[in-house]
């Protein structure tokens, strides 16, 4: 888990235990949605904390699951009856300058 539920829900203002499941959840399918585009697995981006000793995450891939858990916390059915506008320099500006494209993807046609 690269940022933990505690985080997640200091970023989602919720101050309860019943959804802890459920951030987890969102957290795991964020990291494996952010991995497949970039399309290079994650631990490249990790590097070593010298003060703490501990393997630190790209913030850039950290913030990017932050705000794909809020989208998906916020929205949880498939059909929204609002229009909806996707925010500039969001997901999208936090990954392109990570993503690997030179690298074939299984789900393209070579």
């Amino acid at each position: 888990m690269i940022v933990s539920t505690a985080d997640l829900k200091k970023h989602l203002n919720v101050d309860h235990n019943e959804d802890d499941a459920y951030i987890a959840e969102l957290e795991a399918v964020a990291e494996a949605s952010i991995q497949t585009y970039l399309q290079r697995p994650l631990y490249e981006y990790t590097e070593r904390c010298p003060e703490s000793n501990t393997l630190v995450t790209c913030p850039s891939i950290r913030h990017a699951i932050r705000l794909l858990v809020g989208m998906w916390y916020a929205n949880r059915e498939p059909v929204a009856f609002a229009s909806a506008t996707e925010l500039p320099f969001t997901v999208n500006a936090l990954l392109i300058p990570l993503k690997n494209f030179n690298h074939h993807s299984e789900f393209e046609e070579v």
